[in-house]
């Protein structure tokens, strides 16, 4: 039968939900089972939990379902996902909870109980799918059992198997289930914290301990609709032939805290004397459950092994073996968490911010979460906000028709345009006019926007990945940023740490400049002396990793007079920088150029310059190639930079 989904509701998500969400993204998902006795990962539970909640909610609310599986993305790297939500991952206690609580709220249906709906007849939390080589055992094992007293077997199956299945859902045994005889018909089944204290003491470093009830009210529920669901599996007529007791779903709200109070609760179990068992009847039948038994045993063991091992050669190939990550250079436990984080946000297409002091790399992070992405096929495209006046970003980000404004002379498509299907990096938004952030937050959410002097709507499937050096939250403060822009930006937050926090990086980033240098320029520069190193790690580096690459570039173009970097040559670059007094003098056309660039707030690019300079000189103005040739210099010595906007550069002037 079809089930309506229900329309979707706006209720505000319950603190308990959003307390599960602030645990799983401070812990995240894990598929490493050797970790499971850590305190602090409370219970663990197998991914047939996330399975059963994934394709439960997709049934109720395609959408909730979407949704939920996005949220899962986020908070996993990429083998962690596959594991959890396809094969044999575990997944934390409080994980499953927040599975279990988003069902309920999202699913979309009037009655929160609805959620468990098809679990047996006890209804409550997420059932576990029985995995087929379980369920082929249980069905050999009642067929070989003696059909002439079908009243006992049924007793003894359930203290036999209950228990098994519990530790089957719950690894680490943190539950304690009872089944115990009354009688020749009837079972009193009591479940229990093993050790209540010690869940909560696991849970405490997530801010969960008060929530321990909760949780043992919720996987009571489960595990009465799982036993529920096996003994229907089992039994013939089990609807007439099973009284399980009155439901723990169905008992009054006191009674409901009292079992949250105590962590503790318990029912009956009673079937009818003349009860049977679900035998296999059919000899072919029978071969059919052992070859599953078999292809799942060892074939699924197979395959899991082998993408096991695949994915673990290319994370230890990309991790382990070397000091590079896509263009990240770097080796600190500093740069191993950012490799990390990247690899987890990368599979989503939700929208990251990367905060970072100037010149930390923020832009090759945005690039490798690109190309681990789905998306690493499509564009990669850059825009520096802070580079451009309203006007002219407005026209870059979203493009404009011919005739929007003066020299306008053709249509021109937007960056957005130009990255459709891959990845929109926006640099230095901290820097965007509030009258851009208003336009910018509509095309967030909408996925469609109108080109300056346009009326057509246009649609662009495009990644967000924006940077800031900026204090946003201080911006917002003070009117200057919109809070609502600043939410949809940071889904996904990343901090990249300035160089002097991970000053252990700072030889390999220098050797690796080094060779650039020398294969850009030809000069045969090719180390580092010790006191060289020395002197480059024990310098403050306020302008991070760039200006660790200029002042390589400084001394290899003005003080190097071998293929190794001495102290002194470091020292002397380091002095331009600091104090400008070892920098070799201007001539009056490269102070002119200087000046200029000073003057221009947004920068200049060469075709700037040239007509800059012309007008000042007065006199034939100067060469394309001279210019350049100044540039280049003025780079070298420290007084400029630079960054790339399409194929041309925008210089800057640095601070005097």
């Amino acid at each position: 039968m079809t089930r309506r989904t229900a329309p979707a509701r706006h209720v505000p998500e319950p603190d308990l939900l959003k307390r599960l969400r602030r645990a799983v993204q401070m812990s995240g998902l894990t598929a490493d089972i050797s970790s499971k006795s850590a305190s602090a990962q409370a219970i663990l539970v197998t991914s047939r939990v996330a399975q059963t909640a994934i394709d439960h909610l997709h049934a109720l609310n395609p959408a909730a379902g979407e949704r939920l599986l996005e949220e899962l993305r986020s908070l996993a790297d990429p083998e962690a996902f596959e594991l959890v939500t396809q094969g044999r991952g575990y997944i934390f206690f409080h994980v499953a909870h927040f599975l279990h609580e988003f069902g309920k709220h999202h699913a979309g249906l009037p009655d929160a109980r609805s959620f468990c709906v098809g679990v047996g007849k006890a209804g409550g939390g997420l059932q576990i799918k029985p995995e087929t080589d379980i369920l082929s055992l249980v069905r050999l094992l009642i067929t070989a059992l003696p059909a002439d007293d079908d009243r006992r077997n049924f007793g003894l199956l359930i203290q036999t198997l209950a228990p098994l299945m519990l530790d089957k859902v719950f690894t680490t045994r943190r539950f304690h289930l009872d089944a115990l005889p009354e009688g020749q018909d009837r079972l009193r089944i009591a479940l229990r914290y093993a050790d209540p204290d010690r869940v909560k003491t696991s849970l405490k470093g997530l801010g969960l301990e008060g929530d321990v009830g909760t949780f043992f009210l919720n996987s009571a529920l489960q595990i009465q609709g799982t036993i529920q669901l096996g003994l229907d599996t089992f039994t013939q007529e089990a609807q007439n032939g099973i009284e399980m007791g009155v439901l723990i779903e169905d008992r009054d709200r006191k009674a409901q805290e009292e079992i949250e109070r105590t962590c503790s609760c318990a029912w009956t179990v009673a079937w009818r004397p003349d009860i049977r068992l679900r035998r296999l009847l059919d000899p072919e039948e029978v071969l059919a459950q052992v070859r599953t038994i078999y292809e799942t045993l060892h074939k699924r063991d197979l395959e899991y092994f082998q993408e096991r091992v695949k994915t673990l050669e290319m994370r230890v190939q990309a991790l382990e073996e070397g000091d590079q990550f896509h263009d990240l250079i770097g080796k600190s436990p500093q740069m191993r968490q950012i490799y990390r984080l990247i690899q987890q946000v990368a599979p989503s297409d939700l929208s990251v911010l990367i905060r970072g002091e100037s010149g930390a790399g923020k832009e090759l992070v945005a690039m490798a979460i690109h190309q681990s992405s789905a998306r690493r096929e499509c564009p990669f495209v850059a825009v520096n906000c802070a580079a451009l006046p309203e006007t002219l970003l407005e026209s870059e980000l979203f493009g404009h028709e011919k005739g929007a404004f003066t020299g306008a002379d053709r249509a021109k498509p937007g960056r957005f345009e130009m990255a459709d299907g891959g990845t929109l990096f926006l640099d230095e938004v901290g820097d965007i006019p509030l009258t851009t952030q208003v336009k910018l937050l509509r095309v967030l959410e909408a996925k469609a926007f109108e080109r300056v002097g346009g009326t057509q709507t246009v649609s662009a499937d495009v990644r967000i990945l924006g940077a800031t050096h900026r204090d946003l939250e201080d911006l917002i403060a003070r009117g200057l940023f919109r809070e609502d822009l600043y939410f949809r930006l940071n889904v996904l937050p990343v901090h990249l740490p300035p160089l002097r926090e991970h000053r252990e990086d700072i030889p390999l980033l220098a050797h690796a400049f080094l060779r650039r240098i020398a294969l850009r320029s030809g000069r045969d520069v090719r180390g580092l002396s010790r006191g060289a190193i020395e002197r480059l790690t024990t310098h403050p580096w306020p302008g991070n990793i760039r200006e660790l690459q200029n002042v390589l570039e400084r001394a290899v173009a003005v003080y190097a007079k071998g293929p190794t970097l001495t102290e002194s040559d470091i020292a002397q670059a380091l002095g331009v920088q600091g104090r400008q007094a070892p920098a070799p003098p201007l001539s009056l056309r490269q102070q002119r150029v200087l000046d200029a660039i000073r003057r221009a707030k947004a920068g200049c690019t060469v075709e700037d310059l040239l007509s800059l300079v012309a007008s000042a000189e007065r006199a034939g103005g100067t060469s394309r190639r001279t210019l350049q040739n100044d540039l280049r210099k003025l780079s070298v010595l420290g007084h400029v930079t630079y960054h790339k906007q399409g194929s041309a550069r925008r210089y800057v002037a640095t601070s005097r």
